[in-house]
């Protein structure tokens, strides 16, 4: 019996283009009459996650990849790494002249190169839409994509996470390196990286994933794993796939997470959520 349901942001409970479909609010709306507990796990940090997801009625957030948790308004347990281990990574991200961001729950700083690469990213998956529709959704993101790593240097903000960028020649020393600062929670390859021709790294605090936070909330609230589901569509949800009873991956995701998922269901965009809530009879 599901008790608990774990649902990724980003390309699973919302659409990049058209938003949250209807029927995921319905979804929702009807596991938790029918006492299922509803948590939203995303790599996004607290204060990037969109409005039309804050506003959902749900039981609790999991931000940052499994670096923070929060229940009714109030954080359980939040990961971050110390001050010197932030200021070693840059360092070596700055030294080798990489592209990269650093999140904490507050605020995302990212230099130059970082914030071109992101935003031809975010307006590549908006191809199509007009002028004013793409404003919106800009709105929405809640990112915005400057050179901001400066005002890193006079803020008491803890990071909990680095995503960095890599060029094919830079790619096999970076591997070599980075993992020993902690848990590399996402990697692509230059070959396979979903912005042309760089590798990528997500790389977090040892022991800080999404998969690590779901037992830690399982083992509070008193719920077995094998009551449990998610949803995702990411490499980043790999290991909330395989820590959860049932794991759903979203059928235009990622080719490694499917590899993995117990099922798949159809995109954001066509109530793929609700349809398999409904297909499984955990709705009707």
């Amino acid at each position: 019996m599901v008790k608990a349901i774990f649902l990724d942001i980003d390309g699973t409970l919302r659409d990049e283009c058209s938003g949250v479909p209807q029927s995921a609010y319905t979804a929702v709306r009807m596991c938790r009459e029918r006492g299922i507990r509803i948590l939203i796990c995303t790599g996004r940090n607290l204060a990037s996650i969109q409005e039309e997801i804050l506003s959902m009625d749900t039981d609790g957030i999991i931000a940052g990849g499994g670096c923070l948790i929060a229940e009714n308004g109030y954080v359980q347990k939040e990961s971050y790494f110390q001050k010197p281990e932030t200021e070693r990574i840059q360092e070596y991200l700055l030294t080798r002249e990489l592209p990269f961001a650093m999140e904490s729950q507050e605020r995302i700083f990212m230099n130059r190169a970082a914030a071109v690469l992101l935003r031809q990213d975010f307006i590549g998956k908006l191809k199509g839409l007009g002028a004013e529709e793409i404003r919106k959704r800009e709105k929405e993101n809640s990112i915005p994509y400057e050179d901001t790593l400066k005002e890193y240097m006079h803020s008491p903000d803890h990071i909990h996470k680095f995503c960095l960028w890599c060029r094919p020649e830079d790619w096999e020393a970076v591997c070599a390196t980075v993992p020993g600062w902690g848990a590399v929670v996402q990697q692509s390859a230059p070959t396979d990286g979903k912005i042309r021709k760089w590798g990528y790294l997500e790389l977090q605090p040892a022991g800080c994933t999404k998969g690590q936070a779901i037992r830690w909330w399982c083992r509070r609230n008193g719920i077995r794993l094998e009551d449990t589901m998610s949803f995702g569509d990411g490499k980043n949800d790999v290991d909330m796939i395989r820590t959860t009873g049932i794991g759903v991956a979203m059928e235009d995701g990622d080719e490694e997470l499917k590899q993995w998922a117990d099922s798949l269901c159809r995109p954001a965009a066509r109530d793929g959520i609700y349809r398999e809530l409904v297909r499984r009879g955990i709705i009707e």
